[in-house]
Order: C-alpha cells, then structure tokens, then sequence
C-alpha cells in the first residue's frame, strides 16, 4: 500500500497564516490588534459584564454565546464559500455581541445565568440580522446595519408580548449606572476617534437634545415597566436624550462604517435625518417600548438614503467652491422610473424593510396592548 504525499506549501503562501487540510493549504485571515471591530466588541463584552452582575440584565449566558457563535460560524462559512479564506469574523460577532447585549425574551430572570429560555427567538434575530447583509447590497456592499435592522424587525415580528430590548433607564442613577455610562463613553471615543466619526455624533446629539427637551416641555410623557406611573417632566428627557440605550445606539450604530456616508459633510446630514426621525416617531409613542423600536427604526431609513446624502453633500460643497458642476441629462419620467426600479430586487427589498419598519412603528403608538403591558397591566408571556 502505498501513499502520495500532499504538494509543497509555495514559500509565499507559508510566509502568512494557513492551515493545510487534506494538503490543501487555505489561507488565514487574523485580526489586526488596531481593529475597532475589536474594541467595539471589548467595550460591548465590558457593559454585558457589568449587565449580567451590578445591573441586573435579564439575560444569560448561553444566550449571548449563542448569538455571537451562529454570528460567527454563519459568516466565516459564508466568507470561505465565496473567497476559499478562512477569516477571522469580526463583524459578525460585533453582530452577535450587539444582539446578546440588546435583545431580551419574556420570562429570562436576572441571575438565571444559566437558561435556555427563547434560544430558538435568538437564532431568528441573528437570522434576521445575517440574511440582508448578503441578500441586500448595493455596490458590494450591504446597506443596513445588521444588528440593527435584526433588533428592529424582531421586535415588531414578534411584539411586546414576548418580547423586549434593554431597558432605557438601565437602574436608579448611582455606581453601577455611572459606571456603565463611563464605559459607553469612553469606549465610544476610543472607537470612534479612530474612524474620525466623533463629529458626527455630536451632530447627532446636539439635534436629539433639543428635539427631546421641546417634547418634555410640551408635556409629553410614556410608561415604563421600570417606572410607577407616566414618566414626564425633565425625567421624560433625562431617560431618553441620557439613556444608555440611546448612547449605546448613537456611538456603535449609526457609526457603522460598511453603512454610514463616507464624507464628512455627508454624515453631519445623515446625523441630522437620524435625529430627526427617531424624534419624529418617538413623539407619537405613549410607551419605552415604542421609543426603544422607534430608535432603532430611525436607521432603517437614513441607512437606504446614504447615497442621496452623499449627492446632497457633493452639491452643497460644489455650491460652496463656485464650482461648475457636470452638466447633467435631463431625468426620465417620474413613471418610467418607477418601473426601472420595481425591476430591481434590491430597491423592492429596500422599500419593504423601509416603509414597512417605519409604518409598524408608528403603529405601535395606537396598539393599547402594549400599553397595558409597559403599565404592568398585562405580563409578558414566559418564553
């Protein structure tokens, strides 16, 4: 009996990381230590921590585990299918990490750290969050952010029923909160001044607060499981332009760089639309339920309409510089390009997600259930 020996590894390709198997030698990608995906998921790591000890999270364990490893498996399968690369999956386990801090299920108790309870909800969420960063892409690259658009449509695929994201007032203002919020802030500059997106969210900020600060002062008000009676007052603006929720989405969200403009004049707009329309569907909402969605939601839109942004941009500074912009062919009619674009399978799914996130949202502003469940009316069903 006899054997063949496998072929040589070429010199170029032992000069980086591989594994051989069955004398194939497949290429390794490993992460670079200056990575933000990797101090995005450290900073993350730190406050689910801090979540599942001093600030009484009700998740477990293998609920993060399990969406950071599908997360993970998912996207290093899929990548090696398509480039024969084994790469190191940051971005999906950013994904997973985001999902296990965020999402919740009814009946999950704090100090439970060992529970199985909803894990087939948590593959689903993943699901929804891994499938349209492959299936919904324009110019190769995707266009929601994943965790987000996974985290919005599962909680209005599923409902306040039986399920929840964070809290946005996580506890009574003390040590464990101000700690969170000192690992939310800095862990946001650490990451963010890298990516040199630190203006943007100041812009995104800057906008919120005033937004919010003109709806308290108009009375508005919504109820909260956390919270005996309507929250109201300077405490309608402290727990929602203060929230750490509200933080965690402005620094790690809509600071996506696969998602958010790429110039800085076009994000300074995209913050501003962001801004503008959680607002706008936080004002309707008479629950945290719906203000946590209507966050979330917000991205759907200003995600599809980076490219509108960034040809807004280049016309402003053109406009700016005095300079002569290309002359431009008159458009097509307003029909004809309708139908060019219900042509288009990725503008359909667009539309979809959009408008269908958007109007699922506002409608939970006249959905009386969730009221009854915010007031502690009604339970949450035990998954």
């Amino acid at each position: 009996m006899t054997t063949t020996a496998p072929p040589p590894v070429p010199a170029q390709v032992k000069a980086q990381p591989h594994v051989v198997v069955r004398g194939r030698s497949i290429p390794v990608v490993l992460p670079k230590l200056g990575d933000p995906r990797l101090k995005l998921s450290a900073t993350i790591f730190t406050l689910t921590a801090l979540g599942l000890t001093i600030l009484d999270f009700q998740v477990s364990i293998p609920q993060i585990l399990l969406c950071i490893l599908l997360s993970a498996v998912t996207e290093a399968f899929l990548t090696y299918r398509r480039d024969h690369v084994l790469v190191w999956p940051a971005s999906s386990i950013q994904t997973g990490v985001s999902v296990g801090f965020i999402f919740r299920v009814g009946g999950t108790e704090h100090g439970d750290y060992w529970s199985l309870r909803g894990l087939h909800i948590f593959v689903f969420v993943i699901a929804l969050s891994l499938l349209p960063k492959y299936l919904i892409r324009r110019n190769g690259r995707h266009i929601f952010n994943p965790s987000n658009i996974g985290l919005a449509w599962a909680l209005l695929l599923i409902g306040p029923s039986h399920v929840f994201s964070e809290h946005l007032w996580w506890a009574p203002l003390g040590a464990p909160v101000l700690i969170a919020m000192a690992v939310i802030l800095g862990g946001g500059f650490w990451v963010l001044r890298q990516v040199k997106m630190l203006p943007m969210v100041m812009t995104f900020l800057a906008t919120f607060f005033i937004l919010i600060a003109a709806f308290a002062l108009a009375g508005r008000s919504y109820y909260a499981t956390w919270h005996d009676g309507p929250v109201g007052g300077s405490f309608y603006w402290l727990t929602i332009a203060l929230s750490p929720e509200l933080l965690i989405f402005v620094f790690f969200m809509i600071t996506d760089p696969q998602t958010a403009p790429k110039s800085p004049l076009g994000r300074h707009i995209y913050a501003v639309a962001t801004a503008f329309t959680a607002a706008g569907l936080i004002l309707i909402q008479p629950t945290e339920f719906g203000i946590k969605v209507a966050i979330l939601s917000s991205l759907l839109l200003t995600c599809a309409l980076v490219p509108w942004f960034e040809r807004l941009a280049t016309r402003i500074q053109d406009r700016r510089s005095d300079a002569s912009p290309p002359p431009r062919s008159a458009p097509d009619p307003l029909g004809r390009r309708l139908v060019a674009a219900a042509r288009q399978p990725v503008l359909v799914a667009m539309t979809i997600v959009v408008v269908g996130g958007l109007a699922n949202t506002a409608l939970l502003a006249r959905d009386k259930d969730v009221v009854l469940i915010e007031r502690e009316l009604t339970p949450r069903a035990v998954q």
